[in-house]
């Protein structure tokens, strides 16, 4: 199992502690795709780890759909603006949980900035 420290802004990260969102997407993946990953959410917003989430599979994305694009709280034209002419994947998550108060710091994780998208934590 792999896991992951991922930076993310507080109304994606909102929306995915409440069920509402349910793939992230990015424009990277991890090396093994099927394996199941812990993604610990950096809330670039508030500078705290706010609560993790399981994802159980990433894979390449080549269709954008309606559908898709509910599921990750955006609309098909912001997703391919994002998705430019490269490659785009879909995080899809299993399940979340928020850290309450007693949110971590990047320090807890042997970091000392935040990732641009989203890095591996070697412990």
């Amino acid at each position: 199992m792999a896991e992951i420290l991922m930076s993310i802004h507080g109304k994606y990260a909102d929306m995915i502690f409440s069920g509402e969102k349910t793939v992230e997407l990015r424009k990277t993946a991890p090396v093994s795709m099927n394996d199941e990953i812990t993604v610990y959410l950096y809330n670039s917003d508030t500078k705290g780890v706010s609560g993790r989430m399981t994802v159980a599979e990433v894979r390449e994305l080549t269709e954008i759909t309606e559908s898709l694009a509910d599921s990750a709280g955006l609309s098909v034209e912001e997703i391919l603006e994002y998705k430019g002419e490269g490659r785009l994947y879909g995080w899809f998550i299993e399940c979340a949980d928020y850290f309450d108060e007693d949110w971590l710091r990047l320090g807890d994780f042997g970091v000392k900035r935040a990732p641009q998208s989203w890095q591996y934590i070697r412990r």
